[in-house]
């Protein structure tokens, strides 16, 4: 049985908002990053020579980390709704 189903029912809504904003960070980081060249050559219209060079491979370790980042984002936006839906599952439990 459920002590008090009001601030359950409300612990579940705030994850719900909590797991949409977890999923619009993960779009935003991909739209974000999506511009930053990480081919060689991808810079060239900026800089050329060693500076170019490092800025490829600084932009590449990034590139692999918003990915992991924004897939973490989409992760945690699924346990909280998971959580959330065990929440309410548990309000509609009945009385023993």
């Amino acid at each position: 049985m459920v002590d008090n189903p009001h601030r359950i029912l409300l612990e579940a809504a705030a994850k719900e908002v909590l797991a949409r904003v977890f999923e619009s960070y993960a779009g935003e980081l991909e739209a974000v990053f999506k511009g930053v060249p990480v081919a060689s050559g991808g810079s060239r219209g900026y800089w050329t020579g060693d500076a170019a060079d490092r800025f490829v491979d600084t932009a590449r370790q990034l590139d692999r980390g918003i990915v992991e980042l924004a897939e973490s984002c989409t992760l945690t936006a699924r346990t909280l709704r998971r959580s959330a839906e065990q929440l309410r599952a548990a309000v509609m439990l009945p009385a023993s």
